[in-house]
């Protein structure tokens, strides 16, 4: 058989009765069916995302919107010299379970960073993970340096602690808050007692000993007045983040301006009953006097801000080198605002 004929009658058959497999489309058909879909979703899916995308244009700039551009209260002559605020702190606590000590193996020595911050002293944090009580005067002892020899360091009286820092006792503190006591050396020897000097500070407490940082020494003294535990209670925070945006780099005795920016974070308004008392710190030491901002008493929008421009001065005695510009505002109610509380202050280098 002529196979052309056999090829013919393939054809034709295929083309003159109902597809071979009954429900079958025709294969050509299906194919272009399949690609008329394809290409049909395919333009769905682009006019989806294009409608998308004006969506997020159209919502970004409303999103944004809700937060209010920071509003200037003052300008660099708007203030004016005020007293003292009076500054509310945390509530003493009451006594509690005595602290651990476990784990605590030395004391550290905390830095004043700034006139109203911490005062400079010992201080340790008792490994507790609820609050606790630390009372008692612990035993000083060193290793005197004459003889090499460690031996207990007279306990003397050199007079009443400074009143000016705010103490409570005994020191009653919350999970990483710092228990601190204050070592006053006494210089003046009882007539025929001679100064003695010592290192490798320890203090015993209970059945602990601490050691006090190795730089850290008494030298020609008589004695040394150990005073009992204490806690230093914060202030009382407002609600209200702040910043301070000044020159990086300064000169002592110099004149300047620098920008303070108060946010409020939280999803309602802060009302502002009095404008702020603030203080302008540099080196731990105060520039100046307390001023008060003149300003109309307002509120503080819900994600809002107030930027205040302010003068400073840099004390003409002030040694060069990296400083921290620290800035306290108290409100009416005794609330403290506290610049830059993260970094304790804003870096200057003074030249």
């Amino acid at each position: 058989m002529d196979p052309q004929t056999i090829e013919d009658d393939l054809r034709a058959a295929m083309h003159a009765g109902p597809p071979p497999v009954p429900g079958w489309p025709d294969p050509v058909a299906r194919v272009e069916h399949g690609i008329t879909r394809r290409r049909r979703n395919r333009s769905v899916a682009a006019v989806a995302a294009a409608v998308l995308l004006i969506g997020v244009a159209v919502t970004e700039p409303l999103v944004r919107s809700t937060t209010p551009p920071p509003t200037t209260l003052a300008t660099v002559d708007a203030t004016e010299q005020a007293a003292e605020p009076l500054i509310e702190r945390r509530s003493p606590r009451a006594d509690r379970q005595p602290c651990r000590l476990d784990r605590v193996e030395s004391l550290e020595w905390i830095v004043q960073s700034a006139p109203w911050g911490p005062s400079t002293g010992f201080a340790l944090r008792p490994n507790n993970s609820e609050r606790c009580t630390l009372s008692g005067t612990p035993q000083l002892s060193g290793t005197n340096v004459a003889t090499g020899m460690s031996e207990p360091i007279t306990a003397v009286s050199v007079g009443p602690l400074d009143d000016r820092i705010s103490r409570q006792f005994p020191a009653t503190v919350d999970p990483g808050e710092p228990a601190r006591i204050h070592i006053r050396a006494a210089t003046t020897c009882p007539e025929g007692q001679n100064p003695r000097s010592y290192r490798a500070l320890v203090l015993t407490v209970g059945t602990r000993q601490l050691k006090l940082p190795e730089f850290r020494v008494l030298t020609d003294v008589c004695g040394a007045d150990v005073s009992p535990w204490f806690v230093e209670p914060p202030l009382d925070y407002a609600p209200l983040n702040a910043t301070v945006q000044a020159p990086t780099t300064l000169r002592a005795g110099q004149d300047f301006t620098y920008t303070v920016r108060i946010d409020n974070a939280f999803p309602r308004d802060y009302e502002l009953r009095s404008c702020p008392v603030y203080r302008l710190g540099l080196a731990a030491e105060a520039t100046d006097a307390w001023r008060r901002i003149t300003c109309a008493p307002t509120s503080i929008a819900a994600h809002g801000s107030m930027r205040f421009t302010l003068r400073g001065r840099v004390p003409p005695d002030t040694p060069p080198g990296r400083h921290k510009l620290t800035w306290l505002a108290a409100l009416s109610d005794g609330e403290a605002i506290i610049a830059d509380m993260a970094t304790d202050g804003a870096v200057v280098v003074i030249t």
